[in-house]
């Protein structure tokens, strides 16, 4: 089933390997920058190929493959966020029932929660003052009596730094 969509007679052995390996490292690559843990996103990923070879002949066009598989497997690594989610906050609360309303926004967020707590600790706190707490700048440098100055471009950088471990997941090591 596989080898009647990737073969054609102008493609060699080689040609139809290198592209089943383009599909499964764009696949990696979207799932991971959703999972940002790696054996997490090659579950993703092994799920989306079970998908993708079920629903294999409903794909018109060859040429969106990749693109089709990226779909896939994006909307696979939501659920399966989705369903970790609600297992941890099930797991929290009893066995109560989690909507999935409002999910990806907890997601996200304790991602981004995650790498705040992967800064220095000055940085952490500032952030979390600003972020978390929503204190004003000068509050912030009242209480951790530092000048507003320095306040501003520590929370500067800090945005900046997260902003890069966010951005760019499948080029740092784990």
């Amino acid at each position: 089933m596989w080898t009647s969509l990737i073969h054609t007679d102008s493609e060699t052995r080689d040609e139809q390997e290198a592209l089943l390996l383009d599909v499964y490292k764009q696949m990696f690559i979207v799932t991971y920058s959703i999972m940002r843990n790696k054996s997490e996103a090659m579950d993703a990923v092994q799920e989306s190929w079970v998908k993708i070879l079920r629903k294999l002949d409903t794909l018109r066009e060859r040429d969106k493959l990749i693109q089709w598989a990226k779909v896939i497997a994006t909307n696979t690594a939501y659920n399966m966020l989705k369903r970790k989610v609600a297992v941890s906050l099930s797991e929290e609360n009893g066995l109560s029932l989690v909507s999935s309303e409002g999910v990806e926004e907890r997601v996200i967020r304790n991602i981004i929660f995650e790498e705040i707590g992967k800064l220095d600790d000055k940085t952490r706190h500032i952030l979390t003052y600003k972020f978390v707490y929503d204190m004003k700048d000068k509050e912030i440098a009242d209480k951790m009596e530092l000048p507003l100055g320095t306040v501003k471009a520590r929370i500067h950088r800090g945005k900046e730094q997260l902003r890069a471990m966010l951005t760019d997941p499948y080029l740092k090591p784990e």
